[in-house]
């Protein structure tokens, strides 16, 4: 990008410096390329690449003062950006993350100006010194950067500010970011907020929960809970969280396991889907904008019968048809039909959910999951078309069943269909599980049949 003013007549002393360290720079690239390497045993290159990183360290120490003369210059506002880090990113084509770590570095461990003229240190001298001897990366800088900024602030003694910032400085020379992170946490919390600031109230400021949308469509969660909250959280997900060994007792007796493929990870993950969807199922939830909390997803409507393409909620997800036809089940839909420039023609209703009454019925019939060896009770269950909803399936009992999440959500990758016999949702297994595909119902429904009141 050019900038109006930005060429001089003459060139500056930084021009010429500039000059002199690509042109050195170019020099060291073409030895290396033609072999200069090769030469060096083991303990020669081993030095040279750290020697090198050293190099590559103290050149931070340049982006510390550009940082702080586009400050004091307003580059921002010329460039017209909201901030410092956005004209970066923009002018340098960076991640606004990289931007803002590049600011915060100078802001720490940079040259400061006070307001009256007057030349300040850095604000982290000892991490400042380490980077300037080039023993610290900017990864490591701002790995004790972000640490320290949690107790810089009123209640916490000034002096363990210093001693952090000195401890921090000495373990980044010997450690590397990942042992640093654990470290700088440790030494976080040993500074003494000299009685001002109580351990309860510390951690209840330190709170916070993130949501970011990453570009390939999910997010990216990251926080800090307090000791409470995070208590209450690990008892809801942790008896949905255990990995699911599938059981499944055939008509003939033959009884097949299937283990659960998920990861910890995963299996975490889908519990959380699963107190949401009940969630979102009590109604409970506050409106927002004058209407319940719910998920709006659009599609038209060829593209959701022939299963093609994607749906894009309010907030711009993007979701398969795949996972819009089970959201289906849960929600209300409101189709619209649209010209070609976006006027409304006609804006429809249609009921996909079932009735509470019908509901009342599903538990009634199914007392919970249907899904064979399946004992998830009804209130962790969502409802299921047997024959989908987009695919002309009507919604009552004849064609109504109830699933837990993890079913309703993998029965099909796993080979399994479900046909309504007798009333009754009876599941078809694969050909692995059974050659005969015989109809298998779950041991509930079928004691249920019976008159055997049995609860799985």
């Amino acid at each position: 990008m050019e900038i109006e003013g930005g060429e001089s007549g003459a060139a500056m002393p930084v021009d010429d410096a500039l000059d002199d360290f690509v042109g050195a720079l170019d020099q060291l690239i073409g030895v290396v390329e033609a072999g200069g390497l090769d030469g060096l045993d083991k303990a020669g290159l081993v030095g040279f690449l750290q020697r090198f990183e050293q190099t590559r360290n103290r050149m931070s120490l340049i982006d510390h003062r550009a940082v702080r003369v586009a400050e004091s210059v307003r580059l921002a506002e010329t460039v017209g950006q909201p901030n410092l880090p956005a004209t970066l990113a923009w002018v340098l084509r960076l991640s606004r993350g990289e931007a803002a770590r590049r600011v915060r570095a100078a802001e720490a461990v940079g040259e400061r100006v006070a307001m009256t003229g007057e030349e300040l240190g850095p604000l982290r001298p000892a991490l400042a010194a380490a980077q300037r001897a080039g023993d610290v990366s900017p990864e490591q800088v701002d790995v004790c950067v972000r640490a320290l900024e949690g107790v810089d602030r009123r209640g916490f003694d000034p002096a363990d500010l210093d001693l952090g910032d000195r401890l921090l400085a000495e373990y980044a020379v010997t450690f590397g970011p990942k042992e640093l992170r654990v470290i700088a946490q440790q030494v976080v919390d040993r500074i003494d907020p000299d009685g001002t600031v109580p351990a309860e109230q510390l951690n209840t400021e330190r709170r916070h929960l993130a949501f970011r949308k990453l570009t390939d469509g999910m997010y990216a969660v990251e926080g800090r809970l307090t000791g409470e909250l995070g208590a209450k959280l690990h008892a809801v997900l942790g008896p949905l969280a255990k990995p699911r060994l599938e059981t499944v007792v055939l008509e003939d007796g033959r009884t097949v396991e299937e283990p659960d493929p998920r990861h910890h990870g995963q299996r975490s993950h889908d519990a959380l889907g699963e107190v949401c969807d009940r969630l979102l199922r009590s109604g409970t939830l506050p409106d927002s904008g004058g209407t319940p909390a719910t998920v709006i997803v659009t599609i038209p409507e060829d593209d959701l019968q022939a299963r093609a393409r994607w749906g894009v909620t309010s907030d711009g997800t993007m979701l398969s048809t795949e996972t819009i036809v089970r959201l289906a089940d849960q929600a209300d839909v409101y189709p619209a039909v649209l010209t070609k420039t976006g006027v409304v023609l006609q804006l429809g209703r249609t009921r996909r959910l079932a009735t509470n009454g019908q509901t009342v019925a599903l538990i009634a019939r199914d007392g919970g999951c249907s899904f064979p060896g399946c004992d998830r009770p009804p209130e962790w269950c969502e409802r299921h078309h047997v024959t989908e909803w987009s695919q002309g399936g009507r919604t009552d009992l004849h064609n109504l069943t109830l699933l837990c999440a993890w079913h309703h959500h993998n029965f099909a990758a796993r080979g399994w269909t479900c046909h309504m016999i007798d009333d009754l949702p009876a599941w078809i297994p694969p050909k692995w599980v059974d050659r005969d595909q015989r109809p298998v119902l779950n041991a509930r429904i079928l004691a249920r049949q019976r008159g055997l009141g049995l609860r799985c």
